[in-house]
């Protein structure tokens, strides 16, 4: 447990910077990293992220009393880190608190992948303190622009071409930009250049710089030291300080390295050198019987300068310390960027022709046929539609349609939008039998009756007087569109005087079980209100409709296509008389 924590706490610091504080996520309670995962770093971008980690407070039983972030090496020029705590030499009592935050920043300065080290001290109740140096790769990738120069931004397109600079190397002497359109300039950000033509175009940017060359010191070796340590009893315990040219102190590299002769080296965490003398002052840890620390000289070096090594010497002290030290400069470049600009060239507009009139009925179609050999792509409005992607689509609902064609080169062109409306129909007309009246219920249309499948002449009122036993359905008609819809057939046979002449209350469904549309063959004692109600087999109404009956036999359609199959109550309801009828659904 304390060791995957320990892991995860690694990982958090594959770089870190000497920037300002650091902002604690406090909303966090779990022990853990937040964030966990860190972003790669670009090359000549700034990198700054404050990551938050909480500490656990024992392990198997035995009490952490303290975290020691201890050191970072191996980071790429430019990047280092710090702690929020730096004061404290980025010790953590868990006790005091569980939170703790890194700062990573800097601007790295060669792409690769690093092998960075970091080194945690633990302090565990009995234990002691348990050392974990863990190495894991900080990628740091080439910029995404096109060279470190410059960037541009849409720098690849279709014709006419708008590109836009930014300059990668601010602050510097001087710039010289040639866009290969006729056009050049001496401005350190340029105007973005319009590309009317197709072609290639090659882009190129001449920097002289006005800046001075970076150094960072990254390594140190104590190659010997005076012989004042307490020798051949005492094995030296070296570590050492690194000061400034005004004296303060930038580096400490303890923990002292234990009971090690000399020669021994340290990795630094790339120190930022300035233009000035730098002093190494070199220590042998002691305490207890051995009293205070042995100095063990120290030397000077110039901050921009080579690698080298340096001597120092103590008075009355045989032996001197020899130090050699290592330092990385990134000189200060004069170069010149190119990059290509490419302008692709447009396909035509494409034409879209139907096969009929652009304004139909619901239920119909219409063909749209796009005349462009390029890739093709439907929509309607901005909608893609997805999978049509043919010269042809058969469209079926109302809306505006386009297609968007594109070349080789990605380039496209739409065409004009052919707006297609689909008028509904009107509702379907329904029924009831009165006797040997049909009566339909819809109103607001044109209607027309229909027997055995051919249109009755002149009748087209709201009712039809059966007179002949055969198959009965009416159509209704909108005025303005012409759409139609038809009603259910009824298989009907008139009734005989008798029949009206002698009216009782009693209802039947019929087809029972169904699979469609039930008929409700209602004998009514006389004109009334009459109410159907459909319930479920919880008693849950599903549906209810009121009619007037009038005396004698009638039959009312009732819609149950759309109900899921099942077993179902249909109540009828006259005055203070009912029936209840079981109705299955197949």
């Amino acid at each position: 447990m304390m060791k995957r924590y320990l892991i995860l706490l690694l990982i958090l610091l594959t770089s870190v910077s000497l920037h300002a504080q650091c902002t604690i996520d406090s909303s966090q309670t779990a022990p853990g990293i937040y964030p966990d995962t860190l972003q790669a770093a670009v090359v000549n971008q700034m990198y700054n992220q404050d990551i938050t980690f909480v500490m656990i407070t024992d392990t198997l039983g035995l009490t952490i009393s303290n975290f020691h972030l201890a050191n970072v090496t191996g980071l790429p020029a430019g990047m280092t880190w710090q702690c929020n705590n730096f004061s404290n030499n980025c010790n953590y009592n868990p006790a005091v608190s569980i939170y703790g935050c890194v700062n990573l920043s800097g601007t790295p300065l060669v792409a690769g992948t690093y092998s960075v080290t970091v080194t945690v001290i633990a302090t565990l109740q009995i234990v002691g303190d348990q050392t974990i140096p863990y190495t894991i790769p900080f990628i740091v990738v080439p910029d995404t622009v096109s060279n470190p120069g410059f960037s541009m931004t849409n720098s690849s397109g279709c014709a006419p071409l708008t590109v836009s600079f930014i300059n990668n190397n601010p602050g510097q002497a001087s710039y010289h930009w040639d866009f290969d359109n006729g056009i050049q300039s001496n401005l350190e950000n340029p105007p973005s250049q319009i590309y009317n033509v197709p072609g290639d175009y090659a882009v190129t940017q001449t920097v002289t710089s006005g800046g001075n060359p970076q150094y960072f010191l990254t390594e140190i070796t104590v190659a010997s030291i005076p012989n004042n340590y307490g020798a051949p009893v005492d094995v030296p315990d070296m570590y050492f300080l690194i000061y400034d040219s005004s004296g303060s102190q930038i580096y400490d590299s303890r923990p002292a390295i234990l009971n090690t002769n000399p020669p021994h080296t340290w990795a630094l965490p790339n120190i930022p050198l300035q233009n000035g003398n730098y002093t190494i002052h070199v220590w042998d840890e002691d305490g207890g019987l051995f009293g205070a620390d042995d100095d063990l000289g120290a030397v000077s070096f110039a901050g921009w300068s080579s690698s080298g090594s340096a001597t120092g010497t103590l008075p009355g002290v045989s032996g001197s310390l020899v130090v050699n030290y290592s330092i990385l400069e990134i000189p200060v470049p004069v170069y010149s960027y190119t990059d290509t600009v490419h302008v692709f060239a447009n396909p035509a507009i494409p034409l879209i022709v139907a096969n009929g009139p652009l304004s139909f009925c619901d239920g119909d179609s219409i063909v749209l046929t796009c005349n462009d050999s390029n890739a093709i792509q439907w929509y309607e409005g901005t909608s893609l539609l997805i999978g049509e992607t043919n010269h042809d689509i058969t469209v079926t609902t109302s809306g505006d349609y386009n297609v968007i064609v594109t070349n080789a080169s990605g380039c496209t062109a739409q065409s004009l939008i052919s707006t297609v409306v689909v008028n509904p129909n009107p509702p379907k007309p329904t029924f009831y039998v009165a006797g040997n009246t049909l009566n339909c219920v819809l109103t607001g249309y044109m209607l027309q009756w229909y027997f055995q499948g051919n249109a009755l002449t002149g009748e087209t009122s709201q009712t039809l007087n059966a007179t002949q036993q055969g198959t009965y359905y009416v159509s209704a008609t909108d005025s303005i569109s012409g759409c139609s819809t038809v009603s259910d057939p009824l298989q009907f046979t008139p009734v005989s005087v008798s029949e009206l002449s002698e009216p009782d209350f009693a209802a039947v469904l019929s087809p029972n079980p169904s699979s469609g549309n039930v008929m409700l063959k209602l004998t009514s004692s006389s004109a009334i209100i009459t109410q159907v109600q459909i319930m479920d087999i919880s008693g849950k109404m599903v549906a209810q409709q009121e009619f007037f009956s009038q005396r004698g036999i009638m039959q009312v359609p009732i819609i149950t296509e759309t109900y899921p199959k099942g077993f179902y109550l249909v109540r009828i309801l006259q005055g203070n008389r009912n029936r209840t009828l079981r109705l299955i659904i197949k």
